[in-house]
C-alpha cells in the first residue's frame, strides 16, 4: 500500500467524520481534487502514451487536431463575426493548449485549468474534451426484495474502502421496478458543472467533446453502472483500487445535458460521434490534408485516422454543441 493510499484513507476518516458512510460523489470530489492527494491535483503526467500516464485523448494528437476545432468554431459561427469571440478553453492539461502553435481567427484566447475560476466573456467560444466526465457522480443501486432504490457511499471496513448502502431515494427519474442489484451511475456533478456555466450570461457557442449514453441506456441496459478507473491505460471496476493515483469517471448523460442548454436558451443543439462531427463541420481542412499527403502513411493521416476512425476515438466520442444569441 502506497503512502498517498494511506494518507488519503487518514482524509477519508477526517471527512467522513461521525457518519457511517460518505456518498459515492463527495468520496470521487476527493479521490480527484483533494489539494494534496487528489488525482488531478498531482503534478504529474496524466494524458499520452509515455511511461507513468493513464489514459489516452484526442488532445495527444497534436495541432492536427486544434486545427480540426477551429475550422469546426468558424463553420458552425459562419453567420457571426468570428473574431469578436473570446476562445475559452476549459480543465486543460497542464502545460498545454488546444490552440497551441496554431493560428486562428478569434479574438483572444483562455486556457482554464485545475482551480482557475471559470468566468466567461460577453461573447465566448466554450470548448472542453472529457471535461464532464471528470466531475463527480452518485451511484444508486436497485433492491428488488424491498422494490426500493438506494443511495450507495463509501465507508471504511477493516481499514478497506467498501460500498455502504446509505439511504432509500424516492426518485421519478429511476424505473419503479429493475433486475436485483441494478446499478445507476448518475453523473450528477456533469450536470450540475453544465448548469453552473451557461447560468453566466454570454453568447456564442458551447463544445464538449467526450462520452455519454442517453437516459433510456442508463437507466435499463447497464446493470452494472458505468463508472470505471483507469491506470496505466488499464480499465478497471474498482473504484478503491488506488484512490488518489487513478482516475474515476462514468459515462455523461446526453439527454440531461441537452436539456441543461436548452433551459438556458440554447438553440441548434446538435449531438454527433467525433467522426460524424469532424467529417461534417471541418471537412475542408480534412480534405486539403488528404489532397496534401504523401500517401496513406502520411504521418497527419495517421493521425487523422486516430480522430475520425469508428474503431478509435471516431465513435468512442461524442460531440454536444448549442448555439446562444
Amino acid at each position: 500500500m502506497t503512502k498517498d493510499h494511506l494518507n488519503i484513507e487518514q482524509v477519508f476518516r477526517d471527512r467522513l467524520d461521525n457518519r457511517s458512510a460518505m456518498p459515492m460523489d463527495e468520496f470521487v470530489d476527493l479521490a480527484l481534487y483533494d489539494d494534496s492527494l487528489g488525482y488531478y491535483s498531482k503534478n504529474k503526467e496524466r494524458v499520452g502514451v509515455g511511461v507513468g500516464t493513464d489514459f489516452y485523448t484526442s488532445n495527444t494528437i497534436g495541432t492536427l487536431w486544434g486545427q480540426l476545432i477551429v475550422e469546426a468554431c468558424t463553420q458552425i459561427l459562419s453567420e457571426r463575426e468570428i473574431e469578436m469571440f473570446t476562445f475559452v478553453e476549459i480543465a486543460a492539461e497542464p502545460g498545454c493548449s488546444v490552440l497551441d502553435n496554431i493560428d486562428h481567427p478569434f479574438c483572444s484566447s483562455v486556457t482554464l485549468r485545475l482551480h482557475d475560476p471559470i468566468e466567461v466573456p460577453e461573447q465566448a467560444i466554450i470548448f472542453s474534451n472529457e471535461w464532464l466526465d471528470a466531475q463527480p457522480f452518485k451511484r444508486f443501486r436497485f433492491d428488488a426484495t424491498n422494490q426500493r432504490w438506494w443511495e450507495i457511499g463509501v465507508s471504511l471496513e477493516e481499514g478497506k474502502l467498501v460500498e455502504s448502502a446509505m439511504t432509500e431515494i424516492s426518485n421519478t427519474l429511476f424505473p419503479h421496478e429493475s433486475n436485483d442489484g441494478y446499478t445507476i451511475d448518475w453523473p450528477s456533478g456533469s450536470i450540475h458543472a453544465l448548469n453552473s456555466l451557461l447560468a453566466q450570461q454570454w453568447s456564442g457557442l458551447f463544445l464538449t467533446f467526450d462520452y455519454g449514453l442517453n437516459r433510456q441506456v442508463i437507466l435499463n441496459e447497464r446493470p452494472e453502472g458505468t463508472a470505471r478507473a483507469y491506470y496505466k491505460h488499464q480499465i478497471s471496476g474498482d473504484l478503491f483500487a488506488n484512490p488518489g493515483e487513478q482516475d474515476l469517471t462514468c459515462h455523461l448523460c446526453w439527454d440531461e445535458l441537452k436539456d441543461c442548454l436548452k433551459k438556458n436558451l440554447f438553440r441548434d443543439i446538435g449531438l454527433q460521434s467525433q467522426e460524424s462531427f469532424l467529417m461534417t463541420h471541418s471537412q475542408s481542412k480534412i480534405r486539403n490534408l488528404i489532397e496534401q499527403a504523401n500517401g496513406p502513411l502520411d504521418s497527419k493521416v495517421q493521425k487523422l485516422k486516430e480522430l475520425i476512425h469508428p474503431q478509435h476515438f471516431g465513435s468512442k466520442f461524442q460531440v454536444l454543441w448549442g448555439e446562444r444569441v
